[in-house]
């Protein structure tokens, strides 16, 4: 049987997804996003990436229309790291999926396409540094507990066991 790379998130996840983007960013209420679960390990610059998010194109937007309640398809895709989203706390989760939300923002002043992708006008975004000033680098503590996941899972490899 071939490796899935990805997978699709459980309905938990989608629901937190959900009371996210309400709590925090009505604005993206009419947004669709297909949430997946990447589980190959990633790294850019020697760190491990915790989540991404792409903006979809013609041809995703057509495959994955069948996949939402909308005749257009998803807007977006994100990704969250398996290991290490399964293995941190709710809290984390939120913070997790509210920086990747970060990176949408919405243009009304052009209807044909008001979705744009943004990068961090920080390395964590102006907004969430208040949001996250009791543990302001909660995204370093994280990337610390998915490496040594993953650390753990060549170890149980060698021995014998199957990983996640």
């Amino acid at each position: 049987m071939p490796y899935n790379r990805f997978e699709d998130v459980p309905g938990s996840v989608i629901t937190l997804l959900n009371e996210v983007r309400a709590q925090y960013f009505s604005e993206l209420i009419n947004v669709n996003i297909k949430v997946l679960f990447d589980r190959k390990k990633r790294l850019s610059s020697g760190n491990i990436i915790l989540g991404r998010i792409q903006k979809t194109n013609d041809l995703t937007r057509h495959l994955t229309k069948e996949d939402t309640a909308s005749a257009e398809g998803f807007d977006f895709i994100m990704f969250l790291d398996k290991v290490t989203f399964t293995n941190i706390d709710k809290k984390d989760q939120i913070r997790l999926i509210r920086h990747q939300l970060r990176h949408i923002s919405v243009d009304p002043e052009s209807p044909k396409d008001p979705y744009k992708l943004i990068g961090h006008d920080v390395e964590n975004f102006y907004a969430e540094l208040e949001l996250n000033k009791d543990d302001i680098r909660w995204d370093e503590r994280v990337r610390e507990v998915a490496l040594s996941l993953y650390d753990l899972d060549k170890e149980n490899e060698a021995e014998g066991e199957t990983p996640y």
